[in-house]
């Protein structure tokens, strides 16, 4: 760890025109670490050694009345890079925000930088700050959205930088995040959800407008799956070979790029990978006489760190996080080139990653062969078929000879792939690594004949057109009951795309008698249903959306205090209130949710003859409904759940306990003799 006082003599012996050699005498530190702490100070991204030591041999001495906040800001205590070439796609500021703000005044930033820190800025110093470049990009933020930010990170780390602040108004959580390995490791979906935004605001900061769409198309930003080369060349009327120079180009530009949330993310890529030097230098060469960057950087091997896995093992997990629907191999080699590695280490680093994939799934197999891993799937299918949705009488599932994959997994995507299953005797394709771990699930869990991928093709509207949806798995329990399976991440399941799949798939369950299983093979959808959020969030988030504005990510954050709300208390509330959740980028709106099926009915609906109000005890206590199971199934909400309002005229509990709606049909009979 640096100190403020050994960060002070850095810069005060390199204003006395030290090298780098000399300079890790001094501090008894690498060159490589020498170097990237300079560079942690300097004001644009140089290309060689000999411009950063010109760089810190012309800085002043620092000022007696000048108030810094922390000595990685000698100079400019509000910037830390001095950024003024920062490139964005968002410029209509009244656009972004919904509202019809008047020309941004940079003095506003000033006095509120001023306010916030309590530090008072001479009248040089206050021309010096209000002519960066990102100063006028922050006066043009929201003013609520601005305070917010800056109010987080000066109680968080005691500093304010500008790219810092700028960042934190467009991406919440970003500037700050330091996510352990254990995140990546583990999926966390928290990290995940915030990693994905920052790799969105990060595409949106390409300066040119092809390169940011091919850019975006190819890590799958904004609701869609990565597309391959050749699918964006015949969208641009390219070659895939001129796709592949053009993003190639883009990629290797946001490795020098100063703009905040490119800087960030790069920061995080090298982080988390293990690279080391993760600000590349343009040009030069290193200490060891290398091209471009340190020795660690440009080597073949890569090792990480000593005790953890390597960086091709880094990459190929943070791949799965960060672009999950890109191709392993793709996807390594592009965040190695984005975190500065030159063209033959990051293809190095790609190779290793897909030998590793390989030995993984090898010692999957071999695992499967034991005899605990039948256990442990008996027991995690009895835990998961306890959250199994029922629809009306359970129904047997087709014969196995009557079922087929209806689409075929793509053989050029590396993220596909089949596994042998020893139930079924064959291969069975998957598409996605949640996929697969499901699939060895259910070919070692006794309680499961058999099973089929991508069986049906069910029809469903979204966003005013048909589309085609094919669910991932149908399963035969042994006692003779079928199951709609579908896979996805649980904080994912709330979106607007997902919602109106679900709504299909409940339908033709509905119709059919099969039961339904949203989950990420651990948790399932009934865990956003019945998880209760904070009750302030909705009050204070709902009557932003009730005049049709659109939010973002900020302005969600801005609405719940300047706070970030906990995902799950988000995507259970967006759950329960039907509203429509795009994500990549975050965009919340209340009038986009594809409408209600036409077997909906009111949350509470009036007494039928179907419907018999009993006493539930002599004791004299309120009478409640007794409802069919297709009185229960048409007072579902756009969401797919139940009202609290509805459940109480039931006589259920909130939360809503397991095996609620069995006990409702059990009574319903026993009333209707």
């Amino acid at each position: 760890m640096w100190s403020d006082a050994e960060d002070a003599r850095l810069l005060e012996l390199a204003r006395q025109g030290l090298d780098l050699d000399e300079l890790a005498v001094r501090h008894g530190r690498s060159v490589g670490a020498i170097r990237g702490r300079l560079t942690r100070h300097m004001p644009l991204a140089f290309a060689m050694d000999e411009d950063l030591l010109r760089w810190a041999r012309s800085l002043p001495p620092p000022a007696d009345d000048a108030h810094s906040l922390d000595a990685d800001a000698d100079t400019d205590p509000w910037t830390d890079t001095g950024n003024d070439t920062w490139t964005t796609a968002d410029t209509d500021t009244s656009a972004a925000t919904g509202t019809d703000c008047e020309a941004p005044d940079p003095a506003e930033v000033l006095a509120e930088w001023q306010q916030l820190t309590g530090y008072t800025l001479g009248p040089e110093r206050q021309a010096a700050f209000l002519a960066r470049s990102t100063v006028g990009r922050l006066a043009a933020e929201d003013p609520t959205v601005r305070r917010d930010a800056g109010r987080r990170l000066w109680r968080g780390t005691g500093r304010l930088l500008l790219d810092d602040w700028a960042l934190e108004c467009r991406c919440p959580g970003a500037a700050t995040l330091a996510p352990p390995w254990s995140a990546i490791a583990e999926d966390d979906d928290d990290t995940a959800m915030l990693l994905r935004e920052l790799l969105a605001a990060a595409v949106e900061e390409i300066p040119g407008a092809r390169d940011r769409r091919i850019v975006a198309s190819r890590f799958g930003v904004g609701d869609q799956d990565a597309r391959t080369q050749e699918r964006i060349g015949a969208d641009h009327g390219l070659s895939r070979e001129r796709i592949r120079q053009l993003q190639n180009r883009a990629v290797r530009a946001m490795a020098r790029s100063a703009a905040p949330a490119t800087g960030r993310l790069r920061t995080l890529v090298a982080e988390l990978g293990g690279l080391d030097g993760h600000s590349p230098d343009a040009g030069g060469t290193n200490d060891a006489g290398g091209p471009n960057g340190t020795e660690e950087m440009n080597s073949p091997e890569c090792p990480g760190t000593a005790d953890g896995p390597s960086s091709a093992e880094r990459l190929l997990d943070l791949a799965q996080v960060l672009v999950p629907s890109m191709a392993p191999r793709q996807a390594v080699t592009l965040l190695a080139t984005l975190a500065g590695a030159r063209k033959l280490p990051a293809d190095n680093l790609a190779a290793q990653a897909m030998t590793i994939r390989t030995l993984r799934h090898d010692a999957q197999r071999r695992e499967a062969t034991r005899q605990g891993r039948i256990e442990r799937a008996t027991a995690r299918w009895e835990r998961l078929a306890g959250r199994i949705e029922w629809f009306g009488i359970p129904e047997s599932a087709p014969p196995r000879s009557d079922l087929s994959a209806l689409r075929e997994a793509d053989d050029d995507d590396p993220r596909s792939g089949s596994w042998h299953c020893p139930k079924l005797g064959r291969a069975v394709a998957y598409e996605s690594e949640s996929e697969l771990h499901l699939i060895q699930l259910l070919s070692f869990a006794p309680q499961i004949a058999y099973y089929q991928e991508q069986p049906l093709a069910i029809g469903y509207e979204f966003d005013g057109r048909p589309r085609t949806y094919f669910p991932d798995l149908l399963v035969a329990t042994t006692d003779g009951r079928c199951i709609l399976v579908e896979v996805k991440p649980l904080f994912e399941m709330a979106t607007a795309v997902n919602v109106a799949k679900y709504r299909a798939l409940a339908q033709l369950c509905r119709e059919r008698g099969w039961g339904l299983l949203v989950t990420d093979g651990h948790r399932t959808r009934a865990l956003l249903e019945e998880h209760r959020p904070d009750p302030g969030l909705g009050g204070l988030i709902g009557p932003l959306l009730d005049d049709g504005t659109v939010l973002g990510w900020p302005h969600v954050v801005a609405a719940a205090g300047g706070e970030r709300p906990h995902w799950m208390d988000f995507a259970a509330l967006v759950l329960s209130r039907g509203w429509d959740w795009r994500t990549r980028p975050f965009r919340l709106s209340i009038g986009r949710a594809t409408a209600p099926p036409a077997t909906s009915a009111p949350a509470t609906p009036p007494a039928t003859a179907a419907a018999v109000a009993v006493d539930q005890d002599a004791a004299g206590q309120d009478a409640v409904l007794c409802p069919t199971p297709e009185e229960i199934e048409a007072a579902r909400t756009p969401a797919g759940g139940w009202r609290r309002d509805q459940l109480a005229a039931w006589g259920v509990p909130w939360p809503p306990p397991r095996g609620w709606k069995q006990r409702l049909t059990d009574r319903s009979r026993a009333a209707r003799g």
